[in-house]
Order: structure tokens, then C-alpha cells, then sequence
């Protein structure tokens, strides 16, 4: 029994303690409820607070565990004390209950009914509410139990609510920014009690501090930059690119356009924008988003370099995960999910939009750090168009009714204006004049585009060809990992050694080596012959100079960002060129019908003016968006937003149109590192210790793929898949140091393939 504990026999009941969690593993204690309660909403208050919702989210936490005030829920926490087994009496109803009776807050308790098990349909709470009279019997016992407890149910005060509560959409986020204050604020308080975390959020950091952090990392990288690189023709215009996300930093919050030509320094001066930006109107944190985790871990590195971030004093989070836990011992890597506590953060996407659209804790207990932020889209162009609609609506969202500024960046700028969610919202173009822009850069780097689409040359063709140019390296980027293995192997036959080879079959770590390695060789002298075959991952995020670029035929976009890679510098003697095929193996992403035939619309051999134009590049994206009926663009989701239908906004929202599984593999290059293949070992741990398993998939992720679903399907691939833990598995097959993984033929005996 507790210090000052009574048993039954001594107090009445009505006067016994009540218990939120069993003992901690800090203090040796249990939990008071009215402790948690009053914690839980005081913390959930400060969360909502910077979108006027405090004192919604006040209610909402002190509320949100009324009915382990029953007896029957009391009784059965010291029943499972220390079995690891959970209570599994549902607590929800009773502060539900008085949220919507006392309080009128109908559909906006659905935090409450929701916080363990997500967001559900308003008719499945209301049906839930509707219980049998034993429960509500419990309820009211609950509540009596906690009116002696909490004077302030008494005379509960009617919050008052932000303007977006009465519209559909902006109602449906604000729940969404609610549930994620009262989930994170349960989830913090829950950590402190057992001992997960010493505090509940960490120290704010001064924007103006941060932002003074930036601008000295940033000039003493560009010092370095200068003395290991030399000057770049290129340099005078990354200058002006900056200049004018400073100036512009200095207007009001909104929508912001970077239409910065590749090349020109948009990782940096975007960050720069978002820092000025959030010190003049004091946002409190900056969120960058990029497609790929391959782009995010690099930033995140350049980011870090440039405030000074260390383990010892944080400043950037990097967050992305491709592995969901499930099953024993998975509930407290969940609980310690990143919450986004940090006033930087990097993450994909993905990761971003998802969590946006979801309905579990778990995914969602960040989304109220987004309020008064600065959040960073960059590489726009390689937003899924299947959910522009939607993806569009919550941005605005978010910039009306949160206080964010979204800041939309890509060297090749969507044409957003004309679809329905952005329809006379008005952004501020960060550079005055992109189009001058580009044709001065084009003076400085000049290009070449050349055309060879008819006749369609074979694979084999396009290798021969890519042998005999006379400048001895070539980047050649081609549609579907098939066609990356094809061109690689026929060009390996013609050029041997001097082929690389980069797709989504290699892990990060793999590709970071293949990267530096090429990137090492290009700016050696004398000249070394290199020839880098590639998936489209290269056209994002990867600074590399080449002087001849071969592109398979892709949307416009796609030719514009892998023209960015060649004469990347200006510093070549001769122009940099652009040859674009059309493989007469054809075979491409389903989601390119469309935009590759608006391209062959408007370019071509026999067409001005060239892909770089971007007044023709707007009007391809107004054709393309033009032949897209609204459903086809996600419209669908809207109406499920409207009527908070979140189970199914949380189905179909999915950024990735096939379903993939992350892949452990055993990549380890003994010319690059000496030390032992520690992978073996991390997976023991990992499924040794899964409480843990935040810290071994952490270590992990760079040497894990995404393996299409359509994959397993196939028996000799899934002879050699092993299961680790929840959806994740380790390849057991070879795994080659040139080309990532092999994926068996039919005919071949899994069994028997041998590692290399």
C-alpha cells in the first residue's frame, strides 16, 4: 500500500485515491488521475494555443480520462499491475459524454472518444454513445467520483471557438490540430509518469538565434566552398537567389513561390527564406519536406552543418520512417514516435501529407507543431497528381486558418493557380523575375537539346551511342529500374569499369558510396572516362556536373530537372548537352500517360521553344492539369473531409500508388570500410529487444529498400524474404555491389543463389 494510502475499510470510497497508470518506473509511484487529468490539459491548452484553440483543448484533456474514475476500471488497474497486460475496460464514454452534454461540443469530442484508438466517423461515436445502462451507470459514477476532485466541473465556462469551426473543412482540421495537442500532451504526461523522458518538451529556441546560427554556418561554407571548389560563374547568381528570399522573408505569412532554376542553390537559400521569415513574424519552427529520404538525410546533414546542430545540442530533426511496428512490445516505440519537439525539422513528403490525412495517434500527435511554422515543399513538381486536390485544400488550410507559410519550391513550378483549392489565392513570387532569370543563367550555362525520337532507338542503341560520345562522360536517366539494368549491362559490356549505377534496388547506403564516388571522379584531372546509368531518383537533391545528359522521353519536368545535371557549373569550354530518346522498349510509371503526351504536344525536334522555357513549361502544366477530370485529382477526398468521414480520408490518401515493403539488406563494401558487417548483429537486437526498436531501425534504415508488394507475390522472391519484425523483412539473396539486389528469374531456384 502507498504512504497515506487508505483501504476501503478506513475511507469511504468516494474518498479513495484514484489512478491513472499503474507504478513508474522513475518514482515507484502510481499515477493520480486528477494529476494526469489537470496535467494532460494544461499541456494540450499550451499546445492549441498558437491556433486560438486553448481553452477547447483545456477541456478536451482534463476530460479525456473521466472513466477510469470507475470503480470497475480502478478495480481491474491493480488487477493487471505489473502483468504487462492492458486494464481493457474502455474509459472513453464518460468524458465524451460530458463534453457534448455540459459543454455542447458535439462532433469536437471526438478527440476524446478517439485518443487511443484514432478518429472515427461522427455516427460511430454517436452510436457509442448511445450505450446500455450498466455503462452509464459507470459514467455517472465516474463523474460523481471526479466532482469532488476537479471544482472546476462545477461550473464548467463554454470555450470559445476559432472561426474555422464552422466550416466543413476547416471544422474537420481543427479536430485533427485538437486531437494531436490531446494525444501528444496524454502521451508526454504518460512518458514523464513511467519514466520514457525527463521533461515534457524541450527548451524554445529564439528564432532570432537560429537564424544568426544559419547566416555564420552559411558563409563560412561558402569560404570552404571557395577554397576547395574555386569560383563558378554560376556563384554571382546563387547570390541574387538569396537576396531575394531575404527580402522577401520580410512580408506577411502565406503562400510563397521559389522558382529557382536547378542549380542555384534553392536547398540553402529556401532555408534562408524560412529562418528570416519566421524571426520577423515570430513562426516557431521551420518544417522542410522533400520526396525522397535520400534528399531528406542530405539536407538534414547540410542543415546541421549550418546551424550547429550537434547531438549534444540539437536544433535539427530528421524524421522518416519506413517501417511500421506492430505486435508485442511495439507500444512504447510508438509512444516515443518523434513528436516534432525541434525548431528544425526535415522530413519527407511523404511523412508530411500522410500524417496530415491520417486518423491514428500515433501519426498524427505532431501535426499541432505545424501551427505558426514555415513549411518548405520542396521539389513541388513530384507531388502526386492523383492528390493534388486535397493536398492543395489542407495546404491553404493550414495558411488560413493555422498561421503557416507554405513555401512551394522547384526549379520547375506546377501551375497550381487555375485548380479549384487555389483559385484566386494569391502567392508571392520570392525571385521578381524567374523567366529573366533563367535565360541569364542559360548565357552563362549554355545547353544543348537534342531530339531522337523517330525513329525510336533500341536500349542497346542508346548504350552504343552513349559509348561513342567524344566527351567521355555521361549521365544516362531512364524510366523503370528494367530499363536502368538493360542500358547498365550494355553499356558495362562496351565500357568496362567505368559504368555506375544508380536505382531503388540499391539502399541508401549504397547509393551515398556510388554518389561520392562519381561526384570524386568527375572533378578529377586529367579527364576519366564515367558513365552513371540511373532511375529518375537522380533528378532531385543530387549535385552532380556533367557534360552530356541522355534522358529517356518523360514529362517536362522530369527532361528539365536531369538537364539541370549537365555543364551544372558553367565551367565547361563547350555546351552542355541534352539528348532525349524515346526507347523503343517502352515502358514507364502509369502516371506518366498523360503528362508524357501533353510533352510530345509541346516539344520536340521540330518545335521552339526548348524545354527550359518556362512560359512554354506553364503552359504545359495548364494542358496537362486540363485534361484531368477533378476526381482524377482526388477531388473525391474532399467530400470525405467535409463529412469527417477520417477512416476513409486515412484509406485513400495514399501518396504511393503501390504498396511496398522495407527490405533489409547486406550491403557492405570492403573497399570503402574495413570494419565489420554490423547488420547481423542489429537485426538480433531488433528482434530481441523490440521495445528498443526505434534504435536498431534507426541504424538500419540506410540499408533498407522498399520492395514493391507485386514482388512478393512472386515464389522466388519470397523464398528469400525474412521476416524480422512487424512489415519488415531481411533479404537473404545476393545482393550485388554493383546493381543492389537480384531478383531471381522464374526458372532459377532461389535456394541456390549465392551470395557474391
Amino acid at each position: 500500500m502507498e504512504s497515506g494510502e487508505l483501504s476501503k475499510g478506513e475511507q469511504g470510497a468516494d474518498e479513495c485515491p484514484l489512478w491513472a497508470h499503474s507504478r513508474g518506473n522513475g518514482s515507484g509511484r502510481r499515477h493520480l488521475l486528477e494529476d494526469h487529468l489537470r496535467s494532460v490539459g494544461w499541456w494540450a491548452a499550451k499546445f492549441a494555443e498558437p491556433f486560438g484553440a486553448d481553452q477547447i483543448a483545456y477541456w478536451l484533456g482534463l476530460t479525456h480520462d473521466f472513466g477510469k474514475a470507475s470503480e470497475i476500471w480502478q478495480r481491474r488497474l491493480l488487477e493487471v499491475e505489473g502483468a504487462d497486460e492492458p486494464v481493457g475496460v474502455d474509459h472513453r464514454a464518460a468524458g465524451t459524454r460530458f463534453l457534448v452534454e455540459h459543454l455542447g461540443f458535439d462532433v469536437f469530442a471526438m478527440p476524446v472518444y478517439g485518443h487511443h484508438g484514432g478518429l472515427d466517423h461522427p455516427s460511430v461515436m454517436a452510436n457509442f454513445l448511445a450505450s446500455p445502462p450498466l455503462e452509464v451507470a459507470h459514467e455517472e459514477q465516474a463523474l460523481q467520483r471526479l466532482r469532488a476532485r476537479l471544482p472546476e466541473l462545477a461550473t464548467p465556462s463554454v470555450p470559445v471557438w476559432p472561426a474555422c469551426a464552422s466550416d466543413p473543412l476547416g471544422g474537420e482540421l481543427l479536430t485533427r490540430m485538437l486531437f494531436s495537442a490531446l494525444v501528444d500532451a496524454d502521451h508526454l504526461d504518460t512518458q514523464v509518469h513511467f519514466g520514457k523522458r525527463r521533461e515534457h518538451v524541450a527548451a524554445q529556441v529564439d528564432p532570432a538565434h537560429l537564424l544568426d546560427r544559419f547566416e555564420a554556418g552559411r558563409k563560412d561554407k561558402l569560404r570552404e566552398r571557395l577554397r576547395t571548389r574555386g569560383a563558378s560563374p554560376v556563384d554571382p547568381l546563387r547570390g541574387e537567389v538569396y537576396e531575394a528570399c531575404v527580402a522577401a522573408a520580410s512580408l506577411g505569412p502565406g503562400f510563397f513561390k521559389l522558382a529557382a532554376p536547378t542549380g542555384l542553390g534553392k536547398t540553402i537559400s529556401s532555408a534562408g527564406f524560412a529562418l528570416h521569415h519566421a524571426s520577423v513574424q515570430g513562426l516557431r519552427r521551420v518544417v522542410v519536406a522533400v520526396p525522397f529520404i535520400s534528399i531528406t538525410e542530405q539536407n538534414a546533414e547540410v542543415y546541421r552543418e549550418l546551424l550547429g546542430s550537434t547531438p549534444s545540442d540539437p536544433l535539427v530533426l530528421e524524421h522518416h520512417s519506413s517501417v511500421a511496428l506492430e505486435g508485442p512490445g511495439s507500444r512504447w516505440q510508438r509512444l516515443a514516435a518523434e513528436n516534432w519537439d525541434a525548431p528544425f525539422i526535415v522530413t519527407t513528403t511523404v511523412q508530411l501529407l500522410q500524417s496530415l490525412h491520417d486518423r491514428r495517434p500515433w501519426a498524427m500527435r505532431k501535426l499541432h507543431r505545424l501551427a505558426r511554422s514555415v513549411v518548405v515543399l520542396d521539389e513541388i513538381q513530384a507531388l502526386p497528381v492523383h492528390l493534388l486536390i486535397p493536398i492543395l485544400a489542407m495546404l491553404r488550410q493550414l495558411v488560413e486558418h493555422f498561421g503557416v507559410t507554405v513555401v512551394l519550391a522547384s526549379a520547375t513550378q506546377p501551375e497550381f493557380w487555375d485548380l479549384a483549392p487555389l483559385r484566386q489565392v494569391r502567392a508571392v513570387d520570392i525571385l521578381p523575375d524567374p523567366a529573366g532569370l533563367q535565360r541569364r543563367l542559360r548565357r552563362i550555362r549554355p545547353m544543348r537539346y537534342r531530339w531522337e525520337v523517330s525513329p525510336r532507338p533500341s536500349l542497346e542503341q542508346v548504350a552504343t551511342k552513349v559509348a561513342a560520345e567524344p566527351a567521355r562522360q555521361v549521365l544516362v536517366v531512364v524510366n523503370t529500374v528494367d530499363h536502368a539494368r538493360i542500358v547498365y549491362d550494355a553499356l558495362n559490356a562496351r565500357r568496362p569499369g567505368m559504368v555506375r549505377h544508380l536505382s531503388t534496388r540499391m539502399c541508401p547506403a549504397h547509393r551515398r558510396d556510388v554518389l561520392a564516388d562519381v561526384d570524386a571522379t568527375l572533378k578529377r584531372k586529367p579527364v576519366e572516362p564515367l558513365y552513371l546509368v540511373s532511375t529518375q531518383l537522380i533528378e532531385a537533391g543530387v549535385d552532380l556536373d556533367f557534360p552530356v545528359v541522355y534522358r529517356a522521353m518523360s514529362p517536362a519536368e522530369s527532361i528539365l530537372q536531369a538537364a539541370g545535371r549537365a555543364n551544372r557549373e558553367g565551367q565547361r569550354p563547350e555546351s552542355g548537352l541534352v539528348v532525349i530518346f524515346d526507347p523503343a522498349e517502352q515502358a514507364m510509371p502509369a502516371s506518366y500517360g498523360l503528362p508524357v503526351a501533353e510533352t510530345r504536344r509541346r516539344f520536340g525536334p521540330m518545335k521552339q521553344p526548348e524545354p527550359d522555357d518556362l512560359g512554354t513549361l506553364a503552359d504545359y502544366f495548364r494542358g496537362y492539369y486540363a485534361t484531368l477530370p477533378e476526381n482524377a485529382m482526388g477531388s473525391q477526398l474532399l467530400a470525405a473531409r467535409a463529412s469527417w468521414d477520417f477512416p476513409t480520408v486515412t484509406k485513400d490518401f495514399r501518396m504511393i500508388d503501390e504498396d511496398s515493403v522495407p527490405v533489409v539488406v547486406r550491403y557492405h563494401n570492403p573497399q570503402i570500410t574495413e570494419r565489420p558487417d554490423p547488420i547481423d548483429g542489429w537485426l538480433q537486437q531488433l528482434r530481441r529487444d523490440p521495445a528498443r526498436g526505434h534504435i536498431w531501425l534507426r541504424r538500419l534504415q540506410p540499408y533498407t529498400i522498399s520492395l514493391p508488394k507485386s514482388q512478393l507475390a512472386k515464389p522466388q522472391v519470397a523464398a528469400l524474404l525474412r521476416p524480422v519484425i512487424g512489415d519488415l523483412y531481411e533479404w537473404a539473396g545476393v545482393y550485388d555491389l554493383n546493381i543492389g539486389i537480384v531478383i531471381p528469374a522464374k526458372e532459377e531456384n532461389p535456394r541456390e543463389q549465392k551470395r557474391p
